[in-house]
């Protein structure tokens, strides 16, 4: 195939299936991945094994098993203080005993982490094909997000067959001369991973979020869950989103919050911000049924998960995606793009307020079409590392103005 980096491995003796190693780094990948896992099982043309690794290891682990996927191989990394470019070394050692064990005919990373740049150098350097989902994601800032912005460029120079989510991201690789047959428009996996997990939604743990969940389907309040990373957020930008987050509970009496958060610093600042308001429940992170069942009943929501941000219009919810520069906001470049905004008290709450407000006058019309994909990215993906094994044609692509 024109443009691939490394040889491809010769054909799979008759019966046997090649290969594949995916590889998790943490729960946000792991969401991404299980799809393609699946659609692999189900299909049985390639075999997927399930590598989780990373600080997130564990994390990754139990994302996976939610989705009924066992991981096959844990490289752990007992990071202990060490420097980033240290822990670094220690993963790509670790990645690399896994495929010297375990020969992959092709290695499937998801995103921009350390642990998607780590295993697709590692699998270079053993001349293993890498598949790179979510591909040509760009900020044209290398300092932003730092230092994801770099890993996505230099996975996009290894990498033998580029899954884009969006033909936005397909033009950016085009741009930077990774265009042909190797670049495949698929849609994001986000968008199978949702249905799947509310398909399997049966009820909350938690009573308080049920309790909100059965009044917002009643039509008595309005919820806006608010899902933010613990450990992505210096104190004093945490304490300006969740004084944003304060004024907008206090701006709209008919809103519930519902804010899932580990136990660590962001949670104590969320209960010493948010505890006292009646209407604000703060629990334990949520499983992915649980999350999306309240994503699809939500009047909106606040994050700075993408994963979100990509399941969010499938179900007409509006986003506001936060993070980046304090005071900073733009609204959507096209239909069912998020909303962003820094890390602004006053910028966070008036936006939220406005994706609020507008909730009625959404409900009188059928959502619109998800431009980050249809439920069939993941099949798609099947399909296209099928064709770069040479097992079948290369697959149709994902197009949202037909879908």
């Amino acid at each position: 195939m024109p443009n691939t980096l490394v040889p491809l491995p010769s054909p799979a003796a008759p019966g046997c299936a090649p290969e594949v190693c995916l590889v998790a780094g943490d729960a946000a990948a792991a969401v991404k991945l299980a799809p393609l896992a699946a659609a692999m099982r189900a299909r049985r043309r390639v075999r997927p094994v399930l590598l989780a690794c990373g600080d997130d290891a564990r994390a990754a682990t139990e994302v996976l098993s939610g989705y009924g996927l066992a991981t096959d191989v844990l490289v752990e990394l007992a990071r202990d203080g060490l420097a980033t470019s240290r822990a670094a070394a220690q993963l790509l050692a670790g990645l690399d005993h896994a495929f010297v064990d375990r020969p992959p005919a092709a290695v499937v990373v998801q995103g921009d982490s350390a642990t998607a740049f780590a295993a697709a150098m590692a699998a270079f350097w053993r001349r293993v094909p890498v598949v790179h989902l979510d591909a040509g994601v760009r900020s044209f800032d290398l300092t932003a997000p730092f230092p994801q912005e770099g890993h996505r460029r230099l996975i996009a120079q290894v990498s033998s067959l580029h899954l884009a989510a969006t033909p936005g991201a397909s033009a950016n690789l085009v741009d930077e001369c990774h265009g042909g047959p190797k670049v495949v428009t698929v849609g994001s996996t986000a968008v199978d991973a949702g249905f799947d997990a509310l398909d399997r939604y049966v009820r909350h743990r938690d009573d308080r979020v049920q309790a909100v969940e059965n009044a917002v389907v009643a039509g008595e309040v309005r919820l806006c869950p608010v899902v933010l990373a613990d450990g992505h957020w210096p104190d004093g930008r945490a304490a300006q989103v969740l004084h944003g987050i304060a004024d907008l509970v206090l701006a709209c009496p008919d809103l519930e919050v519902v804010l899932p958060v580990a136990r660590g610093p962001l949670r104590h600042l969320a209960y010493d911000m948010l505890g006292r308001l009646v209407r604000v429940t703060i629990t334990d992170p949520l499983p992915q049924p649980e999350l999306v069942c309240l994503l699809s009943v939500s009047a909106a929501v606040v994050t700075d998960s993408t994963t979100l941000a990509e399941q969010a219009p499938s179900f007409g919810v509006p986003v506001l995606l936060v993070g980046g520069e304090p005071g900073t906001w733009a609204e959507p470049c096209a239909p069912g793009y998020p909303w962003t905004a820094g890390a602004d008290r006053a910028v966070v709450a008036r936006t939220a307020e406005k994706l609020v407000l507008t909730h009625v006058e959404r409900r009188s019309v059928a959502p619109a079409v998800n431009p980050f994909g249809d439920g069939f990215a993941a099949a798609r993906c099947e399909q296209a590392v099928q064709w770069l094994l040479g097992l079948r044609d290369r697959p149709s692509e994902f197009d949202p103005s037909t879908a």
